[in-house]
């Protein structure tokens, strides 16, 4: 099977490129970088596929590129909103997405498979806050995107489903929260953040309720005013000094719980990622589908539904039920519709550390 990867030099890319070819497939890989210029670290992990240098942008460059192909994986795109303009975002997120599921109709091509993004929900870079309406979030909760990033991850769902509808190209848009990697000295830091943030949940169910309530809500309330300041759309070194990495451990425990809150502390291993990939271009299914691919567990490794009263309290209708600290985002669709199981939960490889 002969598979294009746009987008296959980034960081969920390389991963993904790395496993198609391990499994056998033929990969070409589009990226906008010059060959000579990419890190030999990347160029080792995507070894094994065939590289051209493509702008997703330039349309008419682009039929060259598609011919031959099976199935596409579209990954590129800016990832987040202060990685470029309204403009910029606009461009390479919605018209390059476009351009891509156009050359693949031009190309006879009936699977693109496209990474979405757990924010065309719209609620963790959004500037105005909107109420949840239930856990365990699912791809029927209501959208309320006022960032562009998450507008560009919708527009992208969107296009899917038209190209669906015109040319019958199925495909899922798959809702990747966070995505990491694991090394030596992350993995020690990530089992480390992990063990602090239990400690950080005992240590702020033992204050009395009512101090309890009162600092989680302050924090709650000054996280929804520094949405309207749109730091999320600012370049890292033009933020407020208290929005940058700060040494965890001297944070109050609140602050170290709220970490991943407006993500529903959901995350994904990169393996994990290209797992939901893979398994969006081989399952048999029709049509165009969103669908939310994480971590089965929720990052804090406490259970689910105290997370949710203390940071939530406002939501108390469950569409099912959730035990322990089962993932308040559901990946029941992913499951049910590409076979999707994560292979990589944080919970078992931190054990295993």
């Amino acid at each position: 099977m002969k598979l294009l990867v746009t987008g296959g030099v980034g960081s969920v890319g390389r991963v993904t490129v790395a496993r198609l070819v391990r499994n056998g497939y033929t990969v070409r890989v589009l990226d906008r970088q010059p060959e000579t210029e990419i890190e030999q670290e990347v160029l080792d992990d995507i070894r094994g596929a065939e590289y051209r240098q493509a702008d997703i942008t330039d349309f008419d460059s682009l039929a060259p590129h598609f011919e031959g192909m099976d199935a596409v994986v579209h990954l590129a795109a800016i990832p987040h909103p202060g990685g470029g303009t309204e403009p910029e975002i606009w461009v390479i997120n919605c018209n390059g997405a476009f351009n891509v599921y156009r050359a693949a109709a031009d190309a006879g091509i009936k699977r693109v498979v496209s990474a979405s993004s757990i924010n065309a929900l719209g609620y963790n870079y959004g500037i105005k806050p909107f109420p949840i309406e239930y856990f365990p979030i699912d791809e029927e909760h209501p959208t309320f995107t006022t960032d562009p990033y998450s507008f560009s991850k919708l527009v992208l769902e969107e296009t899917a489903a038209y190209f669906w509808r015109r040319e019958e190209i199925s495909g899922v848009c798959l809702r990747l929260p966070g995505v990491f990697r694991v090394n030596s000295h992350w993995a020690g830091r990530a089992k480390e953040f992990y063990a602090l943030r239990q400690n950080a949940f005992a240590e702020l169910m033992a204050l009395p309720e009512a101090e309890r309530r009162a600092r989680i809500d302050r924090l709650i309330a000054e996280g929804d005013a520094e949405r309207a300041e749109r730091y999320a759309e600012r370049p890292w070194t033009d933020r407020p000094e208290h929005h940058r990495m700060r040494r965890p451990e001297e944070l109050p425990p609140e602050v170290k719980l709220m970490w991943g809150r407006d993500d529903f502390w959901a995350l994904i291993h990169a393996e994990d990622a290209a797992l939901a990939l893979e398994r969006g271009v081989l399952a048999e299914y029709e049509g165009s589908h969103p669908l939310f691919v994480n971590d089965p567990e929720n990052t804090v490794g406490v259970p689910s539904r105290d997370l949710v009263e203390l940071f939530f309290p406002e939501v108390t209708t469950w569409k099912r039920d959730v035990q322990g600290c089962e993932t308040l985002v559901s990946i029941d669709r992913a499951r049910d519709l590409i076979g999707f199981e994560p292979e990589n939960p944080m919970r078992a490889w931190m054990e295993s550390l």
